[in-house]
């Protein structure tokens, strides 16, 4: 059944917002921009599907609309966090496709909403999973190195599809690798210094494979430190 458009106000508590009107009741508030997407205008009759429509492009409009507010509070929050000669080189901490997602749908958006909502931050490059991925595993090699194998599920935890995760994890090199292993072993020793050579080995091997470092590697830095 039709309806008929009686009135669109202005929201004074949302300036970018308007009231929309049908047969003389109140209906919706809804964002500005759509009242001229959807051609909307005093005396205009519309469809039961169109009012779906209007509603539905609105919902995917505020869920947009959190989701940015998020990734902006979020650069900000570690902006702040940095030291005030280092901000130059800051690369902001973002959140991934799958952690917006999971946000959006605590504050009650339905999935179609999410689903689109999120499908135009990626194009827009508002959300990016690979240079979240590339800029995660520079911060976490600085303040807690781990092996490939680890960063790569790490990454799949955090939401990243593991196909994705595979080619930023494989970019590493493995002498870079060697290299963060020794330093990591060179310091985890320093505790075993008063156990026997083959039970420092033994815990030595366990701690960095447990860190993610592959057999191989691990043999390697064995040989380097014993």
């Amino acid at each position: 059944m039709k309806q008929t458009i009686t009135d669109i106000q202005g929201v004074p508590e949302l300036p970018s917002h308007r009231q929309l009107f049908l047969n003389r009741s109140p209906f919706v508030v809804i964002h500005a921009s759509l009242i001229e997407k959807f051609g909307l205008r005093l005396g205009l009759e519309i469809e039961a599907e169109t009012i779906e429509k209007i509603i539905a492009a609105d919902e995917v409009m505020r869920a947009k609309n959190y989701a940015l507010r998020l990734l902006r509070e979020e650069r900000d929050r570690t902006a702040a966090e940095e030291p005030e000669t280092s901000r130059p080189t800051v690369k902001p901490k973002t959140y991934t496709k799958s952690e917006i997602a999971q946000k959006l749908e605590r504050e009650g958006f339905s999935a179609d909403a999410i689903e689109t909502s999120i499908a135009e931050l990626i194009r827009s490059g508002h959300i990016r999973d690979r240079k979240f991925a590339e800029n995660w595993i520079v911060r976490r090699q600085k303040s807690n190195p781990r092996g490939k194998t680890l960063l790569k599920q790490e990454l799949v935890d955090k939401g990243i599809d593991r196909e994705t995760a595979e080619q930023v994890v494989a970019v590493i090199a493995s002498e870079d690798e060697m290299k963060v292993a020794l330093q990591v072993a060179q310091k985890r020793v320093k505790q075993y210094r008063r156990l026997p050579t083959h039970v420092a080995k033994r815990r030595l091997y366990g701690f960095l494979a447990r860190r993610g470092f592959g057999s191989e590697v691990v043999r390697q830095v064995l040989e380097q430190v014993f």
